[in-house]
């Protein structure tokens, strides 16, 4: 007679290992053994007479926030906006790129990747502070309200006229802008805070007053910055933290 074949999480629960969400927590994280074997996908399906193990788990599962929230460095030529072409920051979300200040003891679920959305995109020609979460009424601030402040370096002259300028514009591409402000920082570097970016913006403004951008960084969004965050790596949002 065949056996029936059940869920593995449905069968760790039956077994009392743990509650059901924290089955697909453990079959994720590889803590969960089917006869000797890990098993990691989620779905898998065992026979009663299968034997099954929890191994030690050091985070605690619990901990675990309903809607998490994501923040990455990301580095330059990884697409940061919807339906932007190449490589983007997903191939980053994974145990390789976490970083090592991360104490959270979250776990980044595989069922959680696709709803990470990033509300203030980034271009793939700049670098720095990054945002992913699943949270919709953070989405909405990140995207119209909070400050976004970046620095950006130059090749080139700019003169008190052409800074001036800068901060002049009032319409980008047939967007109107919200009100932002470009200060120097120095001969070769610019200080921008703005509330709402569009793709591309800064190297087109640069552009329109004879400078060429050569390089920029988002490093603060709110009261959120990028900190000792290593370029390519990531980690979650603390509980104490707030934009």
């Amino acid at each position: 007679m065949t056996q029936e074949l059940i869920r593995l999480s449905k069968r760790m629960v039956e077994l009392g290992l743990c509650s059901r969400r924290e089955a697909d927590e453990l079959i994720e994280l590889g803590r969960v053994t089917v006869d000797g074997l890990v098993v990691d996908q989620l779905g898998s399906r065992v026979t009663t007479e299968q034997k099954v193990v929890v191994l030690a788990v050091k985070m605690q599962l619990h901990k675990q926030p309903d809607r998490v929230t994501l923040l990455m460095n990301k580095p330059v030529a990884y697409a940061a906006w919807p339906e932007a072409e190449g490589e983007t920051w997903q191939t980053l979300l994974n145990t390789e790129h976490r970083d090592a200040s991360d104490r959270t003891g979250f776990v980044l679920l595989k069922k959680a990747l696709p709803h990470l959305h990033v509300p203030c995109g980034l271009d793939s020609a700049a670098q720095g502070l990054l945002v992913l979460t699943q949270d919709t009424r953070l989405m909405r601030s990140l995207a119209t309200e909070l400050e976004q402040e970046y620095l950006l370096w130059f090749d080139g002259e700019l003169s008190a006229e052409s800074l001036k300028l800068m901060n002049s514009r009032t319409k980008f591409d047939g967007a109107v802008l919200k009100p932002y402000k470009i200060t120097r920082q120095s001969d070769q570097q610019l200080r921008i805070v703005l509330r709402a970016a569009i793709p591309d913006f800064l190297p087109a403004l640069c552009e329109s007053v004879g400078i060429q951008v050569r390089s920029y960084k988002r490093i603060r969004i709110g009261r959120i910055g990028l900190g000792s965050l290593t370029e390519g790596q990531w980690r979650f949002l603390q509980s104490n933290e707030r934009f």
